[in-house]
């Protein structure tokens, strides 16, 4: 089995485009997305009617509970909140609706899937340093936990008692050992590579490969600007942070 797993659109439909194009020509068998599917960007509505048609399992992240209001969420940062404003707006009630249906964890006897983190699923806290993996991973018992949130794409493997920290694009996963595993971000990127980041973890081998896609970032942008939306969020696109 082939699973393509996305984090963190981030309502950029252009990137989502790019991805749409490029998982064209990949063999795969499903789509699962580890939430966040809208913020930031300017075009919630098609990301989120992309979703529906193409994700066979999605999570609901922080920024899709907020829009969504599926529940009540502390999150204070104003230039968030006006981009949150700007996607309520947007989004027609079915939209919000499917947010609101979605998950905010799931698990079976080979993995754990969450948008943050899997001790408190929603508390959006970051698994980005050795130290916050080595504490996370008490937390399941599966083999592997996929993550999103931080918009950071990697691997932390715990062999014995030791955490180790990965970036390699293809990664052959060992018996016994554990896995943080999260795709990076398809919308807004943050590890200084603007192109946007996906996995494919193939089961019957047991490998992740890390992908990396152009898309027209000055689109993207462009769009972001023109919607009202804070600078912010246009520029860090170019720069991948």
């Amino acid at each position: 089995m082939r699973i393509v797993f996305v984090s963190d659109l981030h309502s950029n439909i252009y990137a989502v485009e790019a991805l749409d194009k490029e998982l064209r020509n990949k063999n795969y068998d499903y789509i699962y997305c580890l939430g966040d599917i809208v913020g930031y960007g300017a075009n919630p509505k098609e990301v989120v009617d992309w979703v529906i048609e193409n994700v066979d399992f999605s999570l609901r992240g922080n920024h899709d509970t907020l829009i969504s209001k599926a529940e009540p969420i502390d999150m204070h940062n104003p230039y968030t909140l006006k981009a949150a404003y700007y996607n309520m707006e947007v989004l027609e009630d079915r939209h919000k609706d499917y947010l609101k249906s979605l998950p905010k964890d799931f698990e079976n006897d080979l993995m754990v899937l969450t948008h943050d983190e899997p001790c408190i699923p929603g508390s959006m806290e970051y698994i980005t340093k050795i130290k916050e993996a080595y504490d996370t991973f008490s937390a399941f018992h599966q083999s592997m936990c996929f993550y999103g949130h931080t918009h950071l794409p990697g691997i932390f493997e715990k062999e014995n008692n030791e955490v180790f920290y990965k970036r390699d694009n293809k990664i052959f996963l060992k018996e016994g050992n554990k896995y943080l595993i999260n795709p990076g971000s398809v919308g807004q990127p943050r590890d200084k590579d603007p192109r946007l980041s996906y996995i494919i973890f193939d089961s019957e081998n047991n490998v992740v490969e890390f992908y990396r896609v152009e898309y027209d970032v000055e689109k993207a942008a462009r769009y972001i600007l023109n919607a009202g939306l804070p600078a912010i969020f246009a520029n860090r696109l170019f720069r991948g942070v």
